[in-house]
Order: structure tokens, then sequence, then C-alpha cells
């Protein structure tokens, strides 16, 4: 992988009073001619990365040892895009309309070493989250679960987050709650995501900012204006911490958090744009930037 090295000497200084996050280096990583990345996820192994171009739909795959690109779907999103334990499978989002013009989601994965792309979840105006744990995933399709092996194994119970109606949802034991923590009236909950230990859920609350509970909706965390956020581990959450006039993003750094919000830092600066965090097990931390670069920061753990 080619890539330019960044002094992350001074990236830690900021809002937060507390670092709890070593950056041994920040990498611009070289993309091929012509090619622009948008929402980068990048595989647990940190080998590859997915993300979507601005030049052109679907979903892209950058090998990040040949920097070799290949199609991992002509019509998928990147949103919620996640990646099996052992970086084989992609699940994603698919959308499409109907005769009357409505749009309806599929939940679709692709094996990367064959190619062969299936269907979890036909398209649906119902699709509420999904979660990929190890090698299954457990999709919620209008209040019911599906949970699909990505190889053939048996398949076990995990949490799952959701979002129905602008309201936050946990699955636990094929028993689904609404625990919405701040209250159903005119809220909008976004990008939940269950903790590595599966004891925890993260989500984005609209005009609030970002929250950890336990499953069950109990004991609310504030971390603060943080949106997208990623598990880094049980501990700690990352996220971008960004601004705009209305109209364009004026200025984004990549923030961590801990869980009880007590502790925090910048990764990076303002000035670096920086957007969309997503996390590999080995503590590498992908973002891109509107202008279509790709980064990876490098976290010694």
């Amino acid at each position: 992988m080619k890539k330019v090295f960044i002094s992350a000497l001074l990236l830690c200084s900021g809002v937060f009073s507390y670092a709890q996050l070593n950056v041994a280096s920040i990498e611009k990583v070289a993309l091929p001619e012509g090619v622009t990345a948008n929402k980068a996820t990048i595989s647990p192994d940190g080998s590859y990365v997915v993300f979507s171009r601005m030049e052109k739909p679907g979903l892209h795959r950058l090998d990040l040892g040949s920097n070799t690109l290949t199609t991992v779907s002509e019509k998928g999103t990147t949103f919620g895009l996640q990646i099996s334990q052992d970086g084989s499978t992609v699940v994603f989002r698919e959308n499409s309309f109907d005769k009357n013009h409505l749009r309806k989601t599929a939940l679709k994965s692709m094996n990367v070493a064959t190619g062969k792309e299936t269907t979890i979840v036909k398209a649906t105006r119902e699709l509420q989250g999904f979660e990929v744990r190890g090698a299954q995933v457990m999709a919620m399709n209008n209040g019911k679960l599906t949970t699909k092996s990505l190889t053939g194994a048996a398949t076990v119970s995990a949490p799952v987050a959701s979002i129905k109606g602008g309201q936050l949802y946990v699955t636990v034991n094929g028993k689904t709650s609404n625990i919405s923590p701040q209250g159903t009236d005119c809220q909008s909950y976004l990008w939940p995501s269950v903790s590595p230990d599966g004891t925890k859920v993260v989500y984005y609350l609209a005009r609030r900012g970002c929250y950890v509970c336990d499953l069950d909706g109990s004991n609310p965390m504030y971390l603060g204006s943080i949106r997208a956020p990623r598990w880094f581990d049980d501990a700690t959450v990352v996220g971008m911490n960004d601004y705009d006039d209305g109209e364009n993003v004026t200025a984004s750094k990549i923030v961590a958090v801990s869980i009880d919000g007590s502790k925090g830092q910048n990764l990076t600066n303002d000035a670096s744009m920086a957007m969309y965090p997503s996390v590999s097990n080995d503590g590498k931390i992908a973002y891109t930037t509107p202008a279509g670069e790709l980064y990876i920061i490098n976290i010694n753990k």
C-alpha cells in the first residue's frame, strides 16, 4: 500500500482533557488514478476497505496490500455496511424502487473470494437494521428477526439494535423492545450498534448528540456531539465531530471517547476534514474526506 505518513504528535490536543488512544501514524492511501472514496469500511483484519465512489455508483473493494480495486456490488450502498469477522463476506443494503416509485431495501452479502452474492432479506420497506456478529447476520425486518449463518455453521443468539419510526429498538433472545432512552416523542435515533461484548448500545440522537446505554435503555451516558459513532472496543467509541455552514462541511475531525463520557481525545485535527470512521480489530481507523481522500489512523494497542 502506497501512503504518506503525517505527524500525529499534536493531534491529541483540543476540546477533551484526557487521551486514551496512542496514535502512531496517519497514512494517506494512494487510490488508483481517477478513483475517489466515500464512507469507507475497513475489514476486521485491516487488509481491505469497501467504499462508494463519487464518480460512479455501487460498492468497491480496495486491497490495501496490492492496491487492487474490484466491484462488490453495482447497486449496493455504504449505509450500515458491515464485514464478517474473518473478512470473507461483505454485508450491505441495496436500494430499488417499485412500480409506485416507493424505495425498497434488500439486505445482501457478497463473498470476497468467490464473488457470490446472496440475498439475506428480500427488498422491503421495513428493514430496520442488522448486525454482523462473527460469521452470522441478524436482521430486523418489520419487527421480525432473521438470523443467517455466512459459513453454514449453527447460529447463536446475540443482541441486535435497530430503528423503526425514528425510535430505538433492541432485540435480545428473540424479544424486541422499544428502549428509546430519551423518550419516544418527536425523537430521531440514528446509527445504533451493540458493543462487541453485547452489553451496551451506542446511538446518536438528532439535535442532542451521542449516547451509550444498557441493552434495556437504562443508564444513558452522554458522549458529546459525535456523529456516525463506531465501537473501537468495549470501552471506547470513535466518531466524527463535524461542522457545516448549512450547505457544506467546514470542519470535521475524528474523536475517541470512553463510554462513560469522562475521557476523550481528538485523533485528527480540524483541518483534516476527517469523516465517517471505521475500525479494524488491530487498531486501524479508516476515514474519508469530502474531497474523496482515504486515510488510515494506526493506533498502538
